[in-house]
């Protein structure tokens, strides 16, 4: 793989699909056993399961591989733009965050892994481009 680009898209898939799972189950690991808040943290699984699949459609050079990669970063970082957004309905509301961190914390941190996420968007982009 002589893509650059496209190496670090794939990089930061991997990291990032494994990353969002283990946040997400530090930041709700007061809500793990509550069953009525399952898909309010199970989400992360699924966020990190299609950028996993994506980056090993990659590494072993599948047909539209790049595009799978594309789409999978365009998916997660549009759930979590809208996550990015709820953020603020607590600050909003004066409602804290359900998890066990500050809500000006999870909001800086989900800015920046947003951040993180179009980073890793433009990348596969730019890896397509230069293919």
């Amino acid at each position: 793989m002589g893509n650059k680009p496209l190496k670090i898209s794939m990089r930061m898939a991997v990291i990032m699909g494994i990353f969002l799972p283990l946040a997400e189950t530090v930041r709700r690991s007061n809500q793990i056993f509550d069953l009525t808040r399952f898909f309010n943290w199970f989400d992360d699984y699924i966020l990190g399961a299609v950028l996993l699949i994506a980056a090993y459609l990659v590494k072993t050079n599948k047909n539209n591989a790049i595009a799978y990669l594309i789409a999978a970063w365009g998916f997660v970082s549009g759930a979590l733009f809208l996550s990015f957004l709820g953020q603020f309905d607590y600050f909003r509301t004066g409602t804290s965050d359900p998890g066990v961190f500050s809500t000006g914390f999870v909001a800086i941190a989900k800015g920046l892994i947003l951040l993180y996420m179009l980073s890793g968007l433009y990348m596969g982009i730019k890896a397509n481009l230069s293919k």
